[in-house]
């Protein structure tokens, strides 16, 4: 008899009226939902996940060539050649589909198990790739098929910390998280001197892992760590000094005091 899947907790949940939304694109060239993948999840998913909350669509280049490009180019392609390597199957895949969950303040995390246990679902059925939009992180359809339901939440894999190399005139050298908007919570920016850069990412994923936990941080909180820094969390507004990240998210942005 195989066991339930437990439920990833938030142990520090408390209602903050903000959404999570979840959002993955798997390339891929058949229609494998329309010849029949097998979208029974039971055995894969906690008991209680939102799955009336789950959209999966498929896009074909004949109906959206731009949109699905838009994922595969610039920036985005940059970075899948660092973490895929080859791309030409990613180039020659003529669909992809979008998995996506949105949920208002959700007291566990089922909703990202049922969106990653539908990537596994696809991506064992063939997907070549597996786009995690929010933390802007490419894995192998391989690596998401192989996703055991019953592996233990790790917030590295949910959510990335991005250093940037120059530094902004009058900032400092940016590090910050992408993908927070999928616990519903705020990303965080830092900008930082090049000593403090590997200081400040642990830093983040710390707080990354306490917002998945549940906990909220607000404007004016201070934040100690190692007994020899003092973080004050204010609001990120983009300017002339503040570099604009277009995190498609609200962020936080942490000052050293």
């Amino acid at each position: 008899m195989i066991s339930e899947v437990a439920p990833w907790p938030r142990p520090a949940f408390r209602p903050t009226g903000r959404r999570a939304t979840v959002s993955f694109i798997a390339f891929a060239d058949e229609n494998f939902v329309g010849s029949g993948l097998d979208f029974e999840l039971r055995d894969a998913v906690p008991p209680g996940a939102p799955v009336d909350a789950l959209d999966v669509r498929r896009h074909t280049d004949a109906d959206s060539a731009a949109w699905i490009d838009g994922f595969r180019t610039g920036g985005l392609r940059n970075i899948a050649s660092h973490q895929l390597g080859d791309l030409d199957r990613l180039d020659s895949a003529s669909s992809c589909y979008s998995i996506t969950i949105s949920v208002e303040d959700p007291a566990d995390l089922t909703y990202l198990q049922l969106a990653w246990a539908v990537a596994s679902r696809i991506a064992a059925a063939g997907a070549v790739a597996v786009l995690d939009v929010h933390a802007v992180n490419w894995l192998a359809g391989s690596t998401v098929a192989s996703l055991s339901p019953r592996r233990p939440f790790v917030i590295q894999r949910e959510v990335s910390i991005v250093a940037e190399t120059e530094a902004t005139p009058g900032f400092g050298y940016v590090v910050h998280t992408r993908g927070l908007i999928k616990f519903g919570s705020p990303d965080l920016v830092a900008g930082v001197a090049a000593d403090r850069i590997d200081h400040t990412g642990r830093i983040l994923n710390h707080l990354a892992g306490m917002l998945a936990d549940g906990h909220d941080l607000v404007r004016g909180q201070q934040l100690r760590f190692d007994a020899q820094r003092v973080l004050t969390v204010a609001t990120y507004t983009p300017d002339a000094i503040t570099p604009d990240l277009e995190l498609n998210n609200e962020a936080l942005l942490l000052v050293d005091v």
